[in-house]
Formats: structure tokens, sequence, C-alpha cells
């Protein structure tokens, strides 16, 4: 190999979800959790395909986006309220059991 090309070589290393979470050594941040973060476009890091990697910068980029947002924020579920009008759009009305008339009691005469 000739001068040239060993230079052109890059001097960081890239690292999966795994060796990215023993690199940095917390036992609050697991690779599941740098995986997630990756997922949802929270931190900046490395694609190849669908694979995910790391460098030192990013893992420390995603060590100080969890020492500031740590906490995720949980979805509220709504209660279904009894007016149609008054549920936001999209939201399910809550099932009500009514009679049907195709089977309902028949009408002597």
């Amino acid at each position: 190999m000739s001068a040239a090309a060993e230079e052109e070589v890059p001097s960081y290393r890239l690292y999966t979800c795994e060796q990215g979470a023993e690199r940095i050594g917390s036992d609050v941040i697991k690779a599941s959790t740098l995986a997630r973060l990756a997922r949802e476009g929270l931190v900046p890091h490395t694609r190849n395909g669908r694979k995910v990697a790391w460098t030192d910068e990013q893992l420390a980029g995603a060590v100080a986006y969890l020492a500031t947002n740590g906490t995720r924020r949980r979805r509220q579920v709504a209660k279904p309220s009894p007016d149609p009008a008054s549920r936001p759009r999209g939201a399910m009305a809550p099932l009500v059991a009514k009679p049907g008339r195709r089977y309902g009691t028949p009408v002597l005469s």
C-alpha cells in the first residue's frame, strides 16, 4: 500500500449500538437506548443501510442529549367523553351495544 493510500484512511472508528453502550460504560445507557435514539432521529448517528453506527463524538452527543432530556414523556390516554362533538378528531368512540332490528323481538298481530 502506498503512503498516499494510508493517509486517506479515516482516523475515527465506528461502533455498533452494543459496542457504543460498552464504550460509554453506563448502566443507564443500553444498546436499546442508543438504537431508539437513532430510530427516532433524536441525535446524530451514522447509517450504513439499515445498520446504525456511532463515532466517539456522536456517542458524546447521545450522552449529552440524555443528560438534558433524560425522561421520556408518556402519552396521556384520553378518556372518552359522552358527547361526540367534544371528542378530538380521530379519537375512538366508546363501544355501546344497541339492539338491532334484524333479530329484535317479533311483532305478533
